[in-house]
């Protein structure tokens, strides 16, 4: 009996999710059914704009499946780290999909949806913030990845930050940073975007499907940005991928910036690969935010965890896809020679949520650089920065300080030109 109704709880729960606003907002114009199935149940699920209906198991072309257990760990309404990404959980294999798994992987959307939906939980709208203020600009940079008219922005006052986005990402994930947070009461946050990226131009002479990246180049590009903006000696700050190359930035050009706070970033990344983000019968404007937005804490303010969605869903051609590809070039071990005592300190911060590189992968990133600390941030996820700003902020400040007391006299110079 007891199993009986932990199996009617978690039906009910896929079936109120089933129904939810934030499903029906996704739909195609026609009906999408999907499988579901645990410990001796299954049920298929049509979801309609009109509302949502049971139909029998055999009409669904895909099925999610997964004991009970696994079930109801997904399905809490704050789950644990590791158990909030369905598709973490189908990629490693605690949950398996039978049946047409293209078809699942072109409704992963509706099918997330609908299971954080059916959590319940209590993720918030956030509430208004203080307007964006960055000033926006064009400057034209040539470095070893081209030319290309790069969009820089601007915010605030004090000492320099140049902060990156994640792969495939652009300037806007700093935004709730410049809003919801005072960093700027103390720091300039300085963003830019990489070529073929949000608001900059391609590289000239190239054409669609040709972009590529690698490390060094990577670095190259940054330290020519630096250049172009007129920055002095920076602090740089980035995760995910720009995690890892503001390690490579540093460890190559020590006397050019005045450290890094590196976020999600490990020695190396070897998870993120898949012949799904090149396909062509998937729509990828669909599936490369579902690479992403399962990698944050469920409980983090809804409108940021959107923002980071839709951020993803307008990247261009190709663009997500061959931005992994360098990241999983990245080695720590091709530049960790470089290190030693005197290179500026390497503040690593990790979300104890983001599943492609856990706090203890960059706990072993930082165990290997000389001058850097780690600290764990238990309540966030791969986007720190994006995904709940105003508490990210709490930690960037803490490891901003850090770098500054490691060279005191860069910071505190920038601070008292710009009182």
């Amino acid at each position: 009996m007891a199993d009986t109704l932990a199996s009617a709880g978690i039906t009910q729960q896929l079936t109120h999710g089933a129904d939810a606003r934030a499903v029906r907002a996704l739909l195609p114009d026609g009906q999408v059914t999907a499988g579901f199935a645990g410990s001796g149940w299954a049920i298929a699920l049509v979801l309609d704009p009109a509302g949502a209906s049971t139909a029998a198991p055999a009409a669904a072309p895909f099925t999610v499946v997964a004991p009970d257990a696994v079930w109801d760990r997904l399905l809490q309404s704050s789950p644990e780290p590791g158990w909030q990404s369905l598709l973490h959980l189908v990629r490693t294999g605690v949950v398996v999909v039978e049946g047409d798994t293209r078809a699942f992987y072109r409704h992963l959307h509706l099918v997330r949806a609908l299971i954080e939906s059916g959590r319940g939980g209590r993720s918030e709208a956030s509430a208004h913030p203080r307007p964006l203020t960055a000033v926006g600009s064009y400057l034209r940079v040539a470095s070893a990845l081209g030319v290309a008219d790069i969009h820089v922005e601007r915010c605030g006052q004090g000492p320099q930050l140049l902060a990156l986005a994640t792969a495939g990402s652009d300037t806007t994930q700093w935004h709730g940073l410049m809003t919801d947070s005072d960093i700027i009461e103390r720091y300039e946050l300085i963003t830019v975007d990489l070529p073929w990226h949000g608001r900059s131009s391609p590289t000239f002479g190239e054409y669609p499907g040709e972009w590529r990246l690698t490390p060094a180049d990577y670095t190259d590009f940054i330290v020519e940005a630096a250049d172009a903006i007129g920055l002095e000696r920076p602090t740089l700050v980035g995760a995910s991928m720009a995690g890892a190359a503001v390690v490579h930035a540093v460890a190559t050009h020590p006397t050019r910036f005045a450290g890094a706070v590196a976020c999600q970033a490990g020695e190396r990344v070897s998870n993120r690969a898949s012949e799904l983000l090149a396909a062509t019968d998937i729509d990828q404007t669909l599936l490369v935010p579902e690479w992403t937005v399962g990698l944050m804490n469920p409980a983090s303010p809804r409108d940021f965890r959107t923002r980071v969605w839709w951020g993803y869903s307008r990247g261009g051609h190709g663009t997500y896809a061959a931005d992994i590809a360098s990241y999983l070039q990245w080695d720590l071990d091709e530049v960790v020679a470089s290190f030693d005592e005197r290179t500026p300190h390497i503040a690593v911060l990790s979300g104890s949520y983001d599943t492609t590189v856990t706090p203890d992968d960059s706990r072993r990133l930082a165990a290997r650089i000389p001058n850097s600390s780690f600290v764990e941030m238990p309540e966030l996820g791969h986007f720190p920065h994006a995904e709940n700003p105003a508490l990210f902020a709490e930690y960037l400040d803490a490891a901003l300080i850090r770098v500054r007391d490691q060279h005191p006299s860069v910071l505190q110079t920038a601070l008292e030109r710009s009182r």
